[in-house]
């Protein structure tokens, strides 16, 4: 996959993940005051009849909006919602500690308006060839069939999680509201978008993911941790937002608009692109809390002037604090290696999190992440025949002690022995190939090194092998 395709453009397209735990306080009871009960009842009767016109009147609503749709014309925002926009707007600058530093357009859309739009953008930035070959790079590590539609799945994944976006080029806000009128879910996706422009605006997101100070910063790995700091920092404000800014009721109805959120896409999609997604949800937002909690909102500032480089900095905190910083990995071409008929699909980073998740379908997940945790840095190629429809895998991990090297090699070794139906494997000193009935994998280790490969057969990984190690080998000679 090119560098311009993995990277993208900074809009980022939110998966709306609530997690809410309530606390409720002991109130006295309504019954202790007739005149209060009675009350109540009677407001309950107006709000009922109240629903009962909006009922009436959606139809004519939704009408009226795909007339607007069909003739091209931008929903306008209600005066109500764009009252509330502003204060959401100034609570989160208190909040966050950022003062805006210019306004920040928006705009309210229908969900037929971003489909349309989520797909000009997948056009624009993300092709159906990129689509398949990063297919093939997570069939050469087995989290999908090669024949997954990852384009189709990644549109109607994103077209049904969406709540909104801030899009860093045009510098808008996109709120998706069926009729133009935000309830407690539009609010908390508002205050997260309205966060992500102040970011913009304080620490130019866009310069962030576009740095330039090493060719090798622009990996996958440096993009997760990157977008873990950001949507992090932003999952952190909503639960001070919810906190401060919503009453109990409020977050009932927020709970009830969550929980009724279609995800039968979500559900169904392979369990690494879901893994993947939640990602900077899940683990950015524990990162930048334990900033938050050593120097507050300017600990974490700081953080986007030296940003996270790996994932292993987003689950270990203490090691991106400590500076321990990825070590660059190196590998020799496979073109001469392969012979014709092969092209190179990609090339990139795993990480401490990709080799725990890979780890994880074949061994108990906590061994998995164990094994993971001695990670010094990575990098692996996957080239495909396409007559033959077959791939071949070449990997090297550097670790950081001899004792991590060990303990992956066995938590491997039992990945290898389940992913090839318990085969024993074929031990040459510090190699074992597995065969299997359509593959072959090969395991190599050193001091604080260990390569892995993967082809159609035992005597093509081991050629792959013999080339990855014999490579690396003449790479650090010559440096």
């Amino acid at each position: 996959m090119s560098k311009e395709s993995r990277r993208g453009r900074w809009k980022q397209i939110v998966l709306l993940v609530v997690i809410l735990s309530l606390l409720f306080c002991t109130c006295s009871s309504l019954a202790g005051n007739a005149g209060l009960l009675g009350w109540s009842l009677w407001n309950r009767w107006e709000l009922t009849r109240a629903r009962e016109r909006i009922g009436v009147l959606e139809p004519e609503v939704r009408r009226l909006h795909q007339v607007l749709l069909d003739n091209d014309i931008e929903i306008p925002l209600a005066p109500a919602d764009r009252q509330l926009m502003d204060t959401i707007e100034r609570q989160v600058a208190v909040l966050r500690g950022l003062e805006p530093l210019q306004p920040v357009e928006r705009a309210l859309m229908t969900p037929d308006q971003l489909r349309e739009r989520i797909r000009q953008d997948f056009e624009e930035n993300f092709s159906f060839q990129d689509a398949r070959d990063y297919t093939l790079t997570l069939a050469a590590f087995d989290f999908v069939d090669p024949e997954l539609d990852l384009y189709d799945l990644w549109l109607r994944l994103y077209t049904e999680q969406i709540a909104g976006f801030y899009d860093t080029e045009t510098k808008q806000i996109y709120v998706i509201a069926d009729l133009g009128l935000m309830g407690q879910l539009e609010r908390l996706t508002y205050a997260h978008e309205y966060t992500h422009a102040l970011q913009d605006q304080h620490f130019d997101l866009e310069a962030l993911w576009l740095r330039d100070d090493a060719e090798e910063v622009y990996d996958s790995e440096y993009l997760a941790a990157v977008q873990a700091l950001v949507e992090g920092d932003a999952q952190l404000l909503e639960r001070q937002f919810m906190n401060t800014h919503y009453s109990p009721e409020e977050i009932v109805m927020l709970m009830r608009e969550a929980m009724a959120i279609n995800t039968t896409v979500l559900d169904q999609a392979p369990e690494i692109v879901r893994d993947a997604l939640l990602f900077p949800y899940q683990f950015g937002l524990t990162f930048v809390q334990s900033l938050y909690e050593q120097g507050g909102w300017a600990a974490v500032d700081a953080a986007y002037a030296d940003p996270p480089r790996s994932t292993e900095h987003i689950l270990h905190p203490d090691r991106y604090r400590a500076g321990d910083e990825p070590q660059i990995v190196s590998l020799p071409p496979l073109t001469d290696t392969l012979g014709t008929g092969w092209r190179h699909v990609d090339g990139d980073i795993m990480g401490e999190f990709l080799i725990g998740r890979y780890l994880a379908q074949y061994i108990p997940e906590e061994d998995a992440e164990t094994a993971a945790e001695g990670w010094g840095g990575d990098r692996y190629t996957v080239h495909y025949h396409e007559e033959d429809e077959t791939l071949v895998l070449g990997w090297r991990i550097v670790w950081d002690t001899p004792a991590d090297v060990e303990e992956f090699v066995d938590a491997y070794v039992s990945y290898a022995e389940a992913r090839f139906a318990h085969s024993s494997g074929e031990h040459d000193g510090a190699q074992i190939c597995w065969q299997g009935a359509r593959d072959a994998a090969c395991l190599a280790w050193g001091v604080i090194e260990s390569t892995i490969t993967l082809a159609p057969s035992q005597p093509v990984a081991r050629l792959v092998l013999d080339a990855l190690v014999a490579g690396t080998r003449g790479m650090e000679g010559a440096d």
